[in-house]
């Protein structure tokens, strides 16, 4: 009776062995982004991963409104100095810019108050990884490359510049991409 206890939990133990573990849903996410314009078979492999912070929604705020206010004072600035030169034209270019920078400032205002239940949710993940691809037209290698992925594995971002990380994450704050700016929505 031991040894038949013995063998079924040995057969046990080498089929849960010899079972492949569930896939990553970051990685998943990861490669869909980095292969999402590869027609036929491909090769993607991460050799790597680190998670390495998160952002909550009311640090996405602030940042995004950060970004417009920055945009604001230099259109005002830029403003008055065209004013001032007596270029009509060129400082009412830069009036409109700063005002739709105000008014990006009043959806931001608007859309942290919506969501004040959730913006100390957190609303994307950074990671760092490391890999290569393999395609019909060669190899490509991955090295340190930076990715933003909400919580339900949505890529918003991937860059080799860590610097560009967070742009375009503003896309994540439901009403963003419908209300801003176009020519600052990847800012």
């Amino acid at each position: 009776m031991h040894r038949f206890l013995f063998t079924i939990m040995l057969a046990a133990a080498f089929v849960t062995a010899c079972k492949s573990s569930a896939p990553d849903p970051v990685a998943a996410a990861i490669e869909a982004a980095a292969m999402k314009d590869v027609t036929g078979d491909y090769n993607f492999r991460i050799t790597s991963l680190e998670k390495i912070d998160s952002t909550t929604f009311r640090t996405e705020f602030e940042h995004r409104k950060d970004v417009f206010r920055l945009k604001q004072q230099t259109e005002e600035k830029l403003y008055w100095k065209y004013y001032g030169e007596s270029k009509p034209k060129t400082a009412e270019s830069h009036r409109q810019a700063m005002e739709k920078a105000k008014v990006n400032l009043d959806l931001m205002d608007y859309l942290e108050n919506e969501m004040a239940d959730r913006l100390d949710s957190v609303a994307y993940y950074d990671y760092v990884f490391s890999g290569y691809s393999e395609t019909g037209e060669g190899r490509i290698n991955y090295n340190n490359v930076y990715t933003a992925i909400t919580p339900d594995f949505e890529v918003l971002t991937m860059t080799s510049n860590h610097r560009d990380l967070h742009k375009g994450t503003g896309r994540v704050i439901p009403g963003y991409v419908e209300g801003v700016s176009a020519e600052l929505l990847e800012e």
